[in-house]
């Protein structure tokens, strides 16, 4: 119990980790080729990879049902293309540091959409930690300027990344339904295939899908975003949550962030000052109190006995 435990925490740690350093290598690449591209000829790879795992593992199904083509193509189009292009594009204008935090943001985004657009019913705390891992943003959007927030001048690239985790909540939200009939490696491959079909058409359109040679170090950094930062993470994080669940899961989570961090003051010389310091303790922790609010409110509940017991 305890070895299969361990595994578990190796598994989480190891894609958290790893998605922490993705940054960095996208950071080097797209010296040398689009956002389009690079998307696209990642994404080929990850799903070539991906089928040729489902044909070892010999799964009943190779090939997608009618009924859900068109959710999966809207998967490739949300979480692979747009998700993607966003990303990449934003890291040309922003920091690694700002692309991890914001991502962070990520599961308070995806639970005020599941408010607004499912109806779930949010209690007062996950209420009060989306507004302030959102208000953690919003302090690295506007560099602590209210100049910035006034005349809404944000930085393009801090844009492009809140837009990544609003398009990845709508990925998420139809994964959830076709993955409750399809396995995760079926569903990630095909919408990877769509996903890089998708976004090799619109790089056609625009003229951005050239690919000039890469240097020694930009081969290591593709090489690591499409085994590692893809396939590799991919599956240690769906064996994590598959044993620890979700909760547990996502507290490995803001390890990715701090990787992040790490990679861009060391790499780039980015800056981590106060500013930094306390947009990231307000994500961190609002975050924690949307994904963690039932637990959150049993320790208060406890704290409220044990002060009756005393006062008595």
């Amino acid at each position: 119990m305890e070895k299969n435990r361990e595994k578990t925490y190796i598994a989480l740690i190891t894609a958290t980790v790893f998605w922490g350093i993705q940054p960095l290598c996208i950071k080097l690449i797209m010296v040398y080729w689009s956002p389009a591209a690079l998307t696209s000829m990642r994404y080929f790879f990850i799903s070539l990879i991906l089928f040729f795992i489902i044909y070892l593992r010999s799964e009943p199904r190779f090939f997608l049902p009618a009924k859900f083509v068109i959710p999966v193509l809207l998967m490739g189009l949300t979480g692979i293309a747009i998700n993607n292009i966003a990303q990449f594009t934003g890291l040309k204008y922003s920091t690694i540091t700002n692309c991890t935090l914001i991502a962070s943001v990520g599961p308070s985004i995806t639970a005020l959409m599941a408010a607004i657009f499912l109806k779930e019913c949010l209690s007062f705390l996950q209420w009060l930690g989306i507004i302030l891992s959102l208000c953690g943003a919003l302090l690295l959007f506007t560099e602590g300027n209210i100049d910035i927030l006034l005349n809404f001048s944000f930085n393009q690239g801090d844009i492009l990344f809140f837009i990544c985790q609003v398009v990845w909540a709508l990925y998420s939200f139809i994964g959830v339904k076709v993955m409750q009939s399809l396995s995760v490696f079926l569903v990630t491959a095909w919408a990877g295939l769509f996903g890089a079909i998708l976004t090799a058409v619109y790089a056609l359109y625009t003229d951005e899908l050239y690919y000039t040679p890469l240097p020694l170090p930009a081969i290591y950094a593709f090489t690591f975003i499409v085994l590692l930062g893809g396939v590799c993470s991919m599956v240690c994080w769906n064996i994590g949550v598959k044993n620890a669940g979700p909760s547990l899961s996502a507290v490995f989570a803001n390890i990715t962030p701090l990787v992040g961090i790490f990679c861009g003051v060391w790499f780039f010389s980015e800056s981590f000052g106060m500013l930094e310091f306390f947009g990231a303790a307000a994500i961190f922790v609002g975050v924690y109190m949307t994904t963690h609010n039932r637990q959150i409110a049993a320790c208060f509940q406890h704290l409220h006995i044990l002060s009756n017991k005393v006062n008595h």
